[in-house]
């Protein structure tokens, strides 16, 4: 790992520690230990209460899916699970890479919902031999920790390499942080606190939907994960990847502002496992079939102007998928609908449908089909009326989700955002519903991403409103200039403080006023 990086990241850390969040935020830990030290030593001795002590060691750090997983598998083939068990905790001097390679070869492949990482809830298992062993977490070495200090990722997908690499990470963590004259990190449990910092309650805030680089760091491993980093409700992207798994293609619909197409990327990369199986287009009027599917491109060859017949990103991505079969892969299609869609899509019209079949495509006497595990993410935005209609074929070809201010995944979105992010700042939520309920319009509706920025405060929310919202508002209301009036930002706080009527003395920011917590 790079000294200057690491260094820094260490001295930063110091202000953490010495603020006690660390030790608040692991004061839980030792109980966990020790629960699962119990469940192995019943285990290991063939205690008749073996199962019921592992599932109390099975705290909430698990995901709910997958713990409910493991404990199915227990009661439904208590036998495998147990020599399972006595495997991973086996009391000889096996490695800890070795004995997760060994429990893994031995857990079916319907047991635990998070397959692609299954280093969490194995890690979690593991803490049963000591906080020497502490849990991993993807999102937090690969995503944060590793980065932010220089650090290569492993060069591996193996899933007892990928935690002995994390161990030795930490273990440089303690002797750098003793180089450099602190204390602390004192050993694997401190540094594994201080990784988890930086995606957990003492994380430096949270950069908003819209930053450049949001959408491409390691995937979180689970939709439980998702839910929680997205602030959707987890029943919302079930759902969404039910729909996946059955047609292979589903539109997110909905006014601008939604958060669709950030929604989309992550989406696509947590079910994915990985943002380099994500690939990312956006539809215009001037796009073709040539330029999404394949055709002719121009080319010069020895300084003689000609043209070569080149694929386009669908063919690119069903050939990656092709090679990857055991692994999704996803082509997200932003503005799906400013294209042309029967010239751009051509012959999908049939292929979307019909995967199993094969079809000659336009510059190609080879025959093509789209591969299974190949999937389709678009976005459309409903508030633009001049753009064209998806026709009734194309619709029939893709499951519809959407994403309105005013149903889940995006209802309340707002307001718990403000909650975690900008406290005190709740108001704004009550000020854009109340605005959506004036404009009476589910398809132009305000969006909440317009507010979820960092650094909020009431003079951006000013700025926000007189530059971006109050124009979008003008736009939908165009040929009734009478009510404009009533969406003055002054006007709505008070109707939504239930303040006095426009003209008495209130002024925004003359009295803090707090709103309901609770979400719509």
């Amino acid at each position: 790992m790079e000294d200057r990086l690491r260094d820094a990241y260490l001295k930063k850390a110091q202000r953490f520690i010495e603020s006690g969040k660390l030790d608040q935020a692991q004061q839980d830990i030792p109980e966990v230990v020790e629960n699962l030290r119990q469940a192995r030593r019943a285990v290991l001795s063939g205690d008749n209460e073996w199962a019921s002590l592992v599932a109390k060691g099975l705290d909430e750090r698990l995901t709910k899916r997958t713990r409910d997983a493991i404990l199915q598998w227990i009661e439904s083939r208590p036998e495998d699970a147990l020599h399972a068990l006595r495997t991973l905790w086996a009391e000889d001097d096996m490695a800890p890479g070795e004995r997760i390679r060994a429990f893994l070869n031995q857990v079916p492949e319907d047991v635990g919902a998070d397959r692609r990482n299954p280093l969490r809830p194995v890690s979690i298992l593991l803490m049963a031999l000591g906080l020497e062993y502490p849990p991993f977490r993807m999102r937090s070495f690969h995503g944060k920790a590793y980065r932010k200090t220089g650090h290569p990722p492993p060069g591996t997908k193996d899933a007892g390499n990928r935690y002995e690499y994390a161990l030795d990470f930490l273990d440089q963590l303690v002797h750098r942080a003793r180089e450099l004259g602190f204390d602390r990190p004192a050993n694997r449990h401190d540094a594994q606190g201080l990784v988890w910092w930086w995606t957990g309650p003492g994380k430096p805030v949270k950069d908003p939907p819209h930053s450049s680089d949001a959408a491409d760091e390691e995937p979180v491993a689970s939709l439980e994960e998702l839910a929680e980093a997205l602030l959707f409700d987890t029943d919302s992207l079930q759902v969404i990847e039910k729909l996946l798994n059955d047609k292979r293609q589903v539109i997110f619909q909905g006014p601008p502002g939604t958060g669709k197409t950030y929604a989309a990327r992550k989406i696509a990369a947590c079910l994915a496992g990985s943002a380099e199986r994500v690939r990312l287009v956006q539809f215009h009027p001037s796009y073709a079939y040539e330029d999404f599917v394949q055709g002719y491109r121009p080319t010069l060859r020895e300084g003689q102007a000609g043209f070569k017949l080149s694929n386009g990103p669908l063919l690119d991505m069903a050939e990656r998928a092709r090679a990857e079969p055991d692994a999704r892969h996803f082509l997200v299609i932003d503005e799906i609908n400013r294209g042309n869609l029967a010239k751009v899509l051509g012959e999908l019209y049939f292929l979307l449908e019909y995967r199993d079949e094969e079809m000659r495509l336009q510059y190609s006497d080879e025959p093509f089909s789209l591969p299974w595990n190949l999937h389709i993410i678009g976005t459309m935005n409903t508030a633009d009326r001049s753009i064209a209609l998806v026709d009734l074929a194309l619709r029939r070809r893709f499951h519809f989700v959407e994403f309105h201010p005013g149903e889940p995944p995006v209802k309340g979105l707002l307001r718990r955002w403000l909650s975690k992010n900008a406290p005190g700042m709740e108001w704004v939520a009550d000020l854009v519903d109340q605005a959506n309920e004036k404009l009476q319009d589910q398809q132009g509706a305000i969006g909440p991403s317009y507010f979820m920025r960092n650094g909020l405060d009431e003079e951006m929310v000013r700025l926000i409103w007189q530059h971006n919202v109050r124009p979008y508002i003008e736009e939908q209301l165009f040929g009734q200039p009478d009510r404009i009036d009533e969406f003055d930002l002054e006007r709505l706080r008070r109707e939504v403080e239930g303040a006095a009527p426009e003209g008495g003395p209130e002024e925004i920011g003359a009295e803090s006023s707090g709103s309901d917590d609770a979400d719509p």
